[in-house]
């Protein structure tokens, strides 16, 4: 029996990876891969999900994959929002509301009113009453339990999937920082280019993301992860043995490039923030910072403590969730 709420208020933090959902006071209710998959024939919706995310690349003709977020903004309106509404629609089989729902959604930095505008609309279309957004730096620090109403410095660096975000936070906002696509699905493909040109072997994403989840590490360690493909040159089957190694290889210069960039926004933050920063250090956070030996690599390159955030896939929405549960005091950080 579906249990009775006066109203639906929903933190979601929708990834280009993956998508969280925290329902108030329930907590996180939905954690699925930002994926959906249509009937081309008759434009039902067959799979979003972990299901939608098992048909891509093995598809026929007629069904039609869709990732609707790419590096965190969003690129497909109605993909975007059909999700939106099979999430609601997944929401209503186990619960009853009076009102129409409300939704607080995560958003990069530096988006334009037009791509804000875009999500607003996308969440106003698939059934909500009203659309909040919130950048994803401050829900991360939120969620990671920092005190970001202090005058006070703190530098979160958010690995997501499509974009890393790099700010300075102070007094409740952000005082400097920047959106950049060094991030996982940067990492994924730096990964593929190296394996095609050192193996001659083309492979598929989901082996990819598998293979870094299982042997990724940039400490010196060296285990190995087997991934099956098929030869750029024989176009036969083929089979390998990736290294950790092989890894750190690929990922070598996008490492570099995001070291450049976290300087690039030290340096143009105040020199008093820069002081608290070098005090208390810098929060990673985002799926990409388990990359094992992320934070050591990052301390030695920046010459600054290096704290992970605890929960860190689930940071930007924990801290969606803590402002559904106290919103009139934490609306303020909402951006619209």
């Amino acid at each position: 029996m579906a249990k009775l709420v006066i109203q639906l208020q929903l933190g979601i933090d929708l990834g280009t990876s993956n998508t969280l959902v925290y329902l108030k006071n329930r907590g996180i209710i939905f954690e699925e891969p930002s994926v959906i998959a249509f009937d081309k024939r008759n434009q039902t919706i067959i799979a979003i999900g972990k299901e939608a995310q098992k048909m891509l690349g093995r598809t026929p003709q007629y069904i039609n994959v869709v990732k609707p977020v790419n590096f965190g903004i969003v690129t497909d309106f109605e993909a975007t929002q059909a999700y939106l509404m099979k999430i609601l629609e997944n929401i209503y089989k186990e619960y009853f509301a009076f009102l129409r729902p409300i939704a607080i959604i995560g958003i990069p930095l530096n988006l334009t009113e037009v791509q804000m505008r875009g999500v607003i609309e996308a969440g106003l279309s698939a059934g909500f009453k009203k659309v909040y957004l919130i950048e994803q730096p401050i829900a991360a620090a939120l969620g990671g339990n920092l005190d970001i109403d202090e005058a006070r410095g703190f530098l979160v660096v958010d690995i997501g999937g499509g974009t890393t975000e790099i700010s300075v936070i102070s007094l409740g906002g952000i005082v400097a920082g920047k959106s950049i696509k060094i991030a996982g699905d940067r990492f994924n493909q730096a990964i593929q280019n190296h394996v095609r040109l050192k193996y001659n072997l083309i492979l598929g994403e989901s082996q990819i993301e598998e293979a870094k989840i299982n042997i990724g590490s940039i400490v010196g360690k060296n285990n190995y992860y087997t991934l099956r493909g098929r030869d750029a040159i024989t176009t036969l089957p083929k089979e390998i043995n990736l290294s950790s190694q092989d890894l750190r290889e690929a990922l070598n210069a996008n490492l570099e490039d995001l070291v450049d960039e976290i300087k690039d926004v030290i340096n143009i933050t105040p020199a008093d923030l820069v002081g608290d920063i070098v005090n208390k250090g810098i929060y990673l956070t985002g799926g990409g910072s388990l990359l094992e030996g992320l934070d050591d690599y990052l301390e030695k390159n920046l010459n600054v403590k290096v704290n992970k955030l605890e929960n860190p896939l689930h940071s930007v929405v924990l801290g969606l969730g803590k402002i559904i549960e106290n919103f009139e005091y934490y609306k303020k950080f909402c951006v619209n």
